[in-house]
């Protein structure tokens, strides 16, 4: 095969769009045996860094090509082998499923059972939006009914529409949700429908793969069903690990012969995908199609030989042979970074060829059109700038290795769009053009005619939009398409329905409504997300290298990064637990924020050169005071990766038992830690996950703040574990690549907890155990919800008078024919997995509180109220049990000395106060008088006298109800 490079060459090269061709020159050849993300980043540090090439190229092009460079690493640095070296993900994945065939468990076997044993997801949002929602890179049509549309999403899978775009179902919720890169459905039978997996367009640079999450290819789909089920059809020959595709294309009249547009040639294929030959080996092969009414005569269009120069390739026996008689190469200035071809329906001798440019190195090469089909080619125009960003052409930027397309109108040959950052529009067959960008998402991947009806339809970034004047005005549809691509999540204490989100190129997304719209409220790529300590109104973002503080439920935000802070792009952020506008920041430095980023604080305690925080950074909702900080330089098994513990809310981070990772118990090889999380009510119990493909070491835990650690791998599938989350029991959720899995404390092995949910990585879990719920961010698929694991009898017969607080459920059926009472404080709550029968002689009499509803076990419907604290024991509230009007009063600091612990609280609401001290299990030890307090911080004193050393609870009870809790360490 022509011109195949090593693994990371094909990786990475063409990819960034801030790298010259000079750069392209000089490392090309110190790329070329790198086979490993630490021998590639090793070559890329000292690249960058060193004097020759800032001399040469100039210090801020260096900055911003190596930025790119640090983006791609973010994504394979949890998700390379056991060496750091670089696999196909999108393979992995299917042999992971190949394990896991039936992801919708079958029915339980025990009539006790309840279906959220295994979860019960159903989808949170966005499945609608303002801005954008998500990428879709392909479109497909149904031959005869204009409102059968399908769209392939760079990593939510396929979706069809039968609505003309209004609405929209995934067909692929169960097959691993790759990149799409090619859509064709049979004519002869429109239940028939392939699919070419594997992302292109990030493979050849650009945004996206900057950012990361490539999906390479494992050939191509195909389901017989429309959709039901899918068959995984024949493997293209002699191509590496790392191929992908670009385009599908079916022979007009034998639907049995397709093509397939790869990096590794053009396939084609006689009986329908069994088996593949390569036609064309001659590099990269970008899109491909034939001539109208003469299926002998087809076209494609490429890149590669030993210049990688663009070619435009003609066949005369149906894509048989080939040749490159039109030498392209000599009519423009190669290497170009991409091309595109298109024909024209209305004639079928007329052929156009879009060539993009190098990025940053100049406009755009030219459009050229062909009126003897594909012979020769005259240069329609090469200005303005139509792949640049500004309307005007203007500027001389491009992305085309991205994002490039073409189309042409099926009535008129004249009538050209162009499709890059932007769309722009000819009807002079390229002579002149006419900005037609307004109204729609930037990065346009796909412009395609709709054949029964001519309305042009557009594949962007942010989702799927149409057109019926060619592009003057856009709608857009995507409507229940849920395809975010979120990084992290943040659920507010405040309203457990409302979230905010951090998303790859559709910046930070916003949930107060209750229902599946997601408002924009900052742009970009957001990243991590986190609600203010004591007011919920006020939220903060990472957006690629700023960090950005919204305020009013997100109706006004603000760039609160300091000048002259060069944040790395993926910066961690965790909010401080206790006390507002503070939050801290960890990547190659630690620092931490406070007065809503007035002040900010740089510590730099640790040795220099040490691993800091680029992995992650874990605050403790019962510790206020107490950091959990990972980072490393290298991803395999022989990397120098740190897992650390601060005590005093950062300031120091000592070494010796604190550098958790060296500690009894954890694995002396080990990958990029990809989370870590502890307890809500007890921060000595911390758990941390493992990227990569190293098989074993998935899931660690500590009972002791990470002095001592336990395998909690299991049999975990050999996929990334992406996050961790823990209820107040230690009962474990992991998200992975393929999925959640829950591992009770009291059991030792993981059971897979994904009923109904997508088959996509889940990138971030959080739990509100007030109503029961764990929500999952996933990279492909939005936001989805479930109850948590909650086990309950089948079925349940109340009566007699009812008086007081009751609570009454079952999975299936609670039947009541008994009288609720209308004393004061009376309140019934019941609830049946299938239904709340009310037999006569039932009745609520006047000033009764009954209620009743459907739903799952354990789901919620009460709170714990307490009259008093007479008990002798109380239960142990978690970050996420606050009450539904917030923090009325806060354990802001405490500490021990001399016997006392001294508590500093900031009560927002006036009331009655209570200090509660009780040890680990719950059993009050101290309590203080109820005392009024009035808004604002206060220190008080609880006697300690006497107590055993060791872990205790300080716990608020404002106006008769618990509200706060913190550790506090006796000794």
């Amino acid at each position: 095969m022509y011109h195949r490079l090593v693994i990371i060459f094909f990786l990475v090269w063409s990819m960034l769009p801030a790298i010259a061709q000079q750069d392209e020159i000089a490392l090309s050849p110190l790329l070329k045996s790198k086979r490993t993300l630490p021998a590639v980043m090793q070559v890329i540090d000292t690249y960058y860094k060193s004097p020759s090439t800032l001399a040469r190229i100039g210090t801020k092009n260096a900055e911003r090509s190596y930025k790119h460079w640090k983006r791609w690493e973010y994504w394979w640095s949890s998700r390379v082998g056991p060496q750091g070296e670089f696999v196909n993900v999108s393979e992995k994945m299917s042999q992971a499923l190949g394990v896991q065939q039936n992801r919708k468990l079958s029915a339980p076997s025990s009539p006790d059972a309840v279906e959220s044993v295994s979860g019960n997801w159903s989808l949170v949002g966005p499945s609608a939006t303002t801005g954008g929602i998500g990428r879709v890179d392909r479109l497909a049509f149904h031959p005869t009914n204009p409102n059968i549309i399908y769209a392939g999403a760079a990593g939510g899978g396929v979706w069809r529409s039968t609505t003309g775009g209004l609405t929209w179902t995934n067909i692929t919720p169960d097959i691993p949700c790759l990149g799409i890169s090619g859509i064709v459905i049979n004519p002869d039978n429109t239940n028939e429908i392939f699919v070419l997996t594997g992302d292109g367009d990030s493979d050849t640079g650009g945004l996206v793969e900057d950012f990361g999450y490539m999906r390479f290819s494992i050939g191509v789909l195909r389901t017989t069903d429309g959709g039901v089920s899918w068959q995984k059809l024949g493997s293209f020959p002699g191509t590496s690990s790392t191929v992908i595709g670009y385009r599908l294309t079916m022979h007009p009249t034998d639907h049995s012969i397709l093509f397939a547009c790869t990096n590794d040639g053009l396939f084609r294929t006689t009986d329908a995908g069994t088996t593949w030959t390569n036609v064309c080996d001659n590099g990269r092969f970008f899109n491909m199609a034939f001539k109208p009414g003469d299926p002998q005569v087809c076209y494609a269009a490429g890149r590669g030989g030993p210049n990688n120069r663009a070619y435009f390739w003609r066949s005369t026996n149906g894509g048989v042979t080939w040749d490159s008689t039109v030498v392209i190469n000599n009519q423009i200035n190669n290497p170009t970074s991409r091309i595109d071809l298109a024909v024209a329906p209305s004639n079928s001798s007329v052929v156009y060829i879009l060539c993009g440019g190098i990025p940053d190195s100049g406009q755009y090469k030219g459009l050229y059109r062909s009126n003897n089909s594909g012979v020769s080619f005259a240069l329609q125009s090469n200005a303005p700038n139509i792949l640049g960003r500004k309307s005007d052409g203007s500027d001389n930027a491009s992305q085309s290795t991205y994002d490039l397309t073409l189309a042409v109108s099926p009535t008129t040959s004249t009538n050209v769009l162009v499709g890059g950052v932007q769309v722009w529009q000819s009807t002079t067959s390229g002579l002149s053009w006419a900005y037609k960008g307004t109204g729609i998402h930037d990065d346009i991947h796909e412009l395609a005619y709709n054949p029964v009806d001519n309305k042009i339809w557009a594949a962007t970034d942010g989702g799927v939009y149409s057109s019926t004047d060619n592009g003057t005005t856009w709608t857009s549809h995507f409507t229940d398409m849920s395809i975010g691509q979120f990084y992290r999540m943040a659920v507010s204490p405040n309203d457990f329905n409302d979230m905010i989100g951090g998303l790859q190129d559709n910046g930070v997304k916003q949930r107060v409504t209750g229902n599946s719209t997601f408002d924009a409220i900052g742009s970009k790529d957001g990243y991590c997300v986190g609600y203010d300590a004591i007011d919920a109104s006020v939220y903060y973002s990472v957006n690629n290298s700023e960090i950005t503080r919204y305020t009013g439920n997100g109706t006004n935000s603000g760039n609160i990064t300091p000048p002259n802070v060069n944040l790395s792009f993926f910066t961690n952020m965790a909010m401080h637990s206790t006390q507002t506008g503070a939050f801290f920041l960890a990547s190659d430095t630690f620092r931490r924020i406070t007065n809503n980023g007035a002040t900010w604080g740089l510590y730099s305690t640790i040795t220099p050169n040490m691993p800091l925080g680029g992995w992650y950074l874990q605050t403790c909702p019962s510790n206020s005071t107490r950091i959990y900080m990972a980072g490393g330089a290298a991803y395999n098994s022989t990397g120098a990766g740190t897992l650390r513990r601060s005590d005093d809310g950062g300031f120091t981070w000592p070494f010796g038992t604190m550098i958790l990772s060296n500690n009894p118990g954890f694995p002396s090889s080990f990958p990029k830690i990809t989370c870590i999380n502890v307890n809500p009510t007890n921060s000595n119990q911390v758990w941390v996950t493992f990227g990569g493909f190293m098989d074993g070491v998935k899931v660690y835990s500590s009972n002791d703040a990470g002095l001592n650690w336990t395998d909690r791998s299991g049999s975990l599938p050999n996929v990334p574990i992406n996050c961790v989350v823990l209820d107040n029991s230690n009962n474990a959720y992991i998200g992975t690549d393929n999925g959640v899995y829950r591992k009770s404390s009291t059991v030792n092995d993981w059971v897979p907890f994904y009923n109904n949910l997508p088959y996509v990585p889940v990138t971030d879990l959080v739990i509100s155990q007030v109503d029961n719920r764990i929500r999952a961010a996933t990279f492909g698929r939005g936001i989805w919800s479930s109850d948590l694991y909650s086990p309950c009898p089948l079925n349940i017969s109340v009566g007699g008078s009812l008086v007081g607080q009751d609570f009454y459920e079952a999975s299936s059926d609670v039947t009541t024919f008994s009288t609720v009472t209308g004393n004061v404080g009376t309140k019934v709550r019941m609830k049946g997995g299938a239904g709340v029968k009310l037999i006569p002689p039932f009745k609520a009499l006047t000033n009764s509180d009954f209620k009743a509803t459907i739903g799952p076990c354990e789901s919620g419907l009460v709170q714990l109220l307490k009259s008093d604290v007479t008990d002798s024991t109380l239960l142990a509230p978690n970050l996420w049990m606050k009450p539904p009007a917030g923090l009325n009063a806060i354990v802001e600091n405490v500490v021990f000395n001399n016997q006392q612990v001294v508590v500093t609280l900031n009560t927002r609401v006036a009331g009655s106060i209570e200090l509660v001290l009780t040890d680990i299990a719950g059993n009050v030890v101290e309590h203080t008088p109820p005392a009024n307090i009035a808004v604002g911080k206060t220190q008080k004193l609880v006697n300690a006298t006497g107590l055993n050393p060791g872990t205790y609870y300080v716990q608020v009870i404002h106006n008769h109800r618990q509200e706060h809790l913190q550790e506090v360490d006796i000794h």
